[in-house]
């Protein structure tokens, strides 16, 4: 009669859990170190002593410094565009959705990518560059759609739907800069200045 296999004990995780926890957990550090210092700033050892694993646990994970870069950064931009969706997805009317992204966003700023991908740019191979443009692109693209649908309705006068969602996420870096929470009382008080602006040049007449 052939033994029975060990079972696993209770409580006790499987390996396939704690890569997955290790893998989200390593993801996290880098896009935090990134958003903060830049590509050429941080080193992996840096990203291991962040999140408690060894330079090697981060190479099991990610073949190269590059790859955990655009891993990172892909991740970042879904979760925006995630959050975006939600948010505009539960909002009563176009402009209660567009302040409480624009609260969301100026009260968790996101770092710029483009000055990211400037420094990042020559480490990386052509597939990994696409990748990051590509996710940054739909969330562009989601907020267009938002605006097509505004215009449908004739709450919005006719305009390149991706021209406004460009618009409007660049205002959002406003969140970045140094002195917004001094300047500003709140990140609601400064995205209800901001969407009010860029909804009358936007609005219909």
């Amino acid at each position: 009669m052939p033994e029975k296999s060990a079972k696993r004990l209770p409580g006790r995780p499987r390996q396939a859990d704690t890569d997955t926890t290790i893998h989200q957990t390593i993801i996290s550090a880098a896009a935090a170190l990134f958003k903060e210092y830049g590509y050429e700033s941080v080193s992996l050892q840096q990203i291991g002593n962040q999140c408690g694993v060894s330079k090697q646990t981060i190479y099991y994970h990610f073949a190269s410094k590059p790859e955990l870069f655009k891993v990172a950064m892909t991740t970042m931009l879904h979760n925006i565009r995630t959050v975006t969706a939600r948010l505009l997805d539960e909002a009563d009317h176009l402009e209660q959705g567009l302040l409480r992204l624009a609260e969301a966003r100026l009260a968790n700023p996101h770092a710029e990518i483009v000055t990211m991908m400037r420094e990042a740019e020559k480490f990386l191979e052509e597939e990994q560059i696409r990748a990051i443009r590509e996710a940054e692109q739909d969330i562009h693209d989601l907020l267009a759609d938002y605006f097509r649908l505004g215009m449908n309705q004739q709450l919005l006068r006719e305009e390149d739907p991706l021209f406004l969602a460009e618009t409007f996420s660049t205002l959002m870096l406003m969140g970045n800069r140094d002195n917004a929470s001094l300047k500003y009382e709140s990140p609601h008080f400064l995205g209800q200045k901001l969407v009010a602006l860029f909804l009358r040049g936007a609005k219909a007449t």
